[in-house]
């Protein structure tokens, strides 16, 4: 035997992209599911988001709007979960996840969605009149497919985009922003007409990633709790989500995209007193 050299072949790594079907029926929602329940796998999450726009709005539009932004929320769930668009409705089947895993997911999804509808110019895509929400695990609904996807049809978070017809006249949700809130009872529903979070509590600490986003003198300076980050989104708990210069500024000194969250008072204040 010569002294050649011994060239191993390389090692092939194959790269999940991120995609999702576009389904006429419910058929291929639950093929994903009998296919995830063939491998061994009896723990399955599911969620569904509904967007619906104005009546008038044209076929081709609407489809665009729902494609957008399911390809904006395709990447907040794993690559090999399974992500089907029927309509302008959205599917996310998530493999080895119950009911728990499911709410959590559905609450990832939601802030993102939020956010992005916000953030849309009519120029670029319709907003969606409403937008709903559910989730269900396979088996916390008797193992049942068909109950699965019912359960899941059981909406629980709802929310009304409110177009502003005037310049001169802001949103009447937006309007309520500046004036007090007299008790913690109006401000989950005020979240609800904003269509935002609100948080009763905050974390005692900065998480260790955000920490190195923001200079503590700065979110004191501003009125605002940064609670955590997904990727390019920094989420911030403020009293007014909307005011737009200390949105700005923290765009401008984290380079990322900020989406505010409605916080109670003394729980945002307790937090900021707690940064220096």
């Amino acid at each position: 035997m010569g002294n050649e050299a011994i060239v191993l072949p390389a090692k092939e790594f194959v790269v999940i992209p991120y995609t999702y079907d576009i389904i006429e029926t419910l058929t291929p929602v639950q093929a994903a599911f009998e296919e995830i329940l063939a491998t061994g796998v009896e723990q399955i999450g599911l969620v569904i988001i509904k967007l619906y726009y104005e009546q008038d709005a044209r076929l081709s539009q609407t489809t665009q709007s729902s494609a957008y932004l399911l390809s904006n929320l395709r990447p907040l769930v794993r690559k090999t979960d399974r992500v089907f668009l029927l309509g302008n409705i959205l599917y996310f089947v998530l493999r080895a996840s119950n009911q728990q895993g499911a709410s959590i997911v559905q609450t990832r999804l939601w802030e993102a969605l939020l956010w992005r509808v916000h953030s849309m110019t009519e120029r670029e895509f319709l907003h969606p009149r409403s937008m709903l929400t559910g989730y269900s695990g396979y088996q916390e609904s008797n193992a049942n497919i068909e109950e699965s996807i019912e359960a899941a049809e059981d909406m629980r978070l709802r929310y009304d985009w409110q177009q502003e017809k005037s310049s001169r006249k802001p949103l009447r949700h937006l309007q309520s922003l500046s004036q007090p809130v007299e008790d913690d009872a109006g401000l989950p529903a005020l979240a609800r007409k904003l269509g935002i979070p609100y948080l009763t509590l905050l974390p005692r600490k900065l998480p260790a990633g955000v920490q190195r986003l923001v200079n503590p003198r700065l979110a004191q300076e501003l009125g605002c709790f940064p609670v955590g980050r997904e990727r390019n989104m920094l989420t911030v708990a403020m009293l007014n989500p909307q005011d737009n210069v200390a949105l700005d500024r923290l765009r401008q000194e984290t380079g990322l995209l900020i989406f505010p969250v409605l916080a109670h008072p003394q729980a945002l204040q307790h937090a900021l007193e707690q940064l220096i």
